[in-house]
């Protein structure tokens, strides 16, 4: 052992404090260059870019504590292959980004998501599942105040409020749930979405699932994403309920739905598209369950479909009547033959009926006024029951000519031909027997 002298301790003092103060003192400096210098914020979004897949451009960044970044102006682009650019996908005013132990948290303000249409979307969302594999992080989470979402026209432009996002990075079925409310007037309704890319299995299948939790049923206009939810159920209509996508590899989506639909104006659905007709009535129609799917044959349509009809009061046009009884077997109260031939419309009290439609076109119906009337009974004024529902079975055939008449020289046509009604048969499962003869439509 070296004796410690003086000249030794000054030594490792000098050492000690040039460890302590100097080098820490000049590592902050450096780094202090380095983060303030301009092309800093073009390494960092080069950075966060590779690790997303996409490219990123910012317009500031700040490191007000250790752990913490603040990111402004935020914007993020996805490559789109049909133009051989790249197309706008989502930014923000401020990010500001907190890391953990594999985990990160994201605070977004003024946060808004873009996309060409709702399939192109979700097609931008599964790439970005598709990379999830890649990142160390197990878990992201997001929360915004509030989230514009554009989807390529004016009727799929949303705005929705406390947002909060869980991304768990499971390598074989990365998930994300959100959950979110939709301001509506004087009230809100908070929502969730789930989305899995299923990798476990090929080939891949995504789900995406929307349910409301709490609050009023929904405008019907965040339906538009799939038809033009006031064209065809009235503006004052609502939903609520639970609507599940699936997709398996590249096919087409398929999909669930169980809930209601509020305040159905049935004068837009029946007179507009069925002039022939007349139904004046607001409609409550409970959907126990509808599924949307590949039917063998004919391509994408309903396949099946049940739950139960109720409205009332309103008016009813007895062609409606007549003609649910010549091609659904509805059977109809004696005292309709009372009637003048001058009359066209009858006042009803309530309508009710119970409905089950199967993959091979056949339509069961049943009453559904409740234990006040026989089980049958479908229509009712104020004393008495008005119509009954068939005894058996029906199908989609004898629907579509019901809602589309055709001439009374041509008894033995199976389907009418015209644009509104090929609409019809394309959505719903047609019975395969072929049609005898066709009328053919502008």
């Amino acid at each position: 052992m070296f004796p410690l002298t003086r000249p030794y301790r000054q030594a490792i003092v000098t050492l000690v404090m040039l460890v302590t103060t100097v080098v820490p003192t000049g590592y902050v400096a450096v780094t202090a260059w380095r983060i303030n210098r301009p092309g800093h914020r073009h390494e960092v979004a080069a950075e966060i870019g590779r690790q997303l897949g996409l490219q990123v451009a910012l317009d500031g960044v700040r490191y007000p504590r250790p752990g913490e970044v603040v990111y402004s102006g935020v914007v993020l682009r996805q490559e789109e292959p049909r133009r051989k650019g790249l197309t706008e996908i989502a930014r923000a005013r401020q990010v500001r980004l907190r890391r953990g132990d594999r985990e990160l948290t994201l605070e977004a303000d003024g946060l808004q998501l873009f996309g060409e249409s709702p399939k192109l979307a979700m097609a931008q969302v599964g790439a970005l599942l598709q990379r999830s594999g890649d990142v160390s992080l197990e878990r992201v989470t997001l929360a915004a105040p509030t989230c514009d979402i554009d989807l390529g026209k004016d009727i799929l432009r949303y705005t929705v409020r406390e947002v909060a996002g869980i991304f768990q990075a499971d390598r074989g079925a990365p998930t994300v749930r959100v959950s979110y409310r939709i301001a509506s007037r004087d009230a809100s309704t908070r929502c969730e979405l789930t989305l899995t890319r299923d990798r476990k299995a090929e080939p891949v299948r995504t789900s995406v699932t929307f349910k409301t939790i709490d609050g009023l049923p929904l405008p019907a206009r965040v339906l538009d994403p799939y038809f033009d939810s006031t064209d065809w159920l009235g503006p004052a209509a609502k939903v609520e309920g639970t609507l599940s996508l699936r997709q398996t590899g590249a096919r087409d989506w398929e999909a669930d739905f169980q809930g209601d639909l509020l305040d159905v104006d049935l004068a837009a659905l029946v007179e507009r598209r069925f002039p022939s007709h007349r139904l004046n009535s607001l409609a409550r129609v409970t959907i126990k369950s509808a599924r949307w799917a590949d039917r063998p044959g004919q391509g994408f349509c309903w396949v099946e479909a049940r739950g139960e009809l109720n409205t009332g009061p309103g008016t009813i046009g007895l062609g409606l009547l007549r003609a649910l009884a010549s091609e659904m077997q509805f059977r109809l109260s004696p005292k309709l033959a009372k009637l003048p031939p001058t009359r066209s419309d009858l006042d009803f009290r309530a309508l009710g009926v119970a409905f089950e439609m199967t993959r091979d076109g056949e339509i069961r119906l049943d009453g559904g006024l409740g234990n006040e009337f026989a089980p049958d009974v479908v229509l009712v004024n104020q004393t008495s029951p008005l119509a009954y529902a068939p005894q058996g079975a029906a199908n989609v055939r004898g629907l579509i000519k019901m809602l589309f008449p055709v001439d009374e020289a041509q008894p033995g046509l199976m389907v009418p031909l015209t644009p509104a009604s090929s609409l019809l048969s394309s959505v719903l499962p047609v019975p395969p027997e072929p049609a005898q003869k066709e009328i053919k439509g502008n």
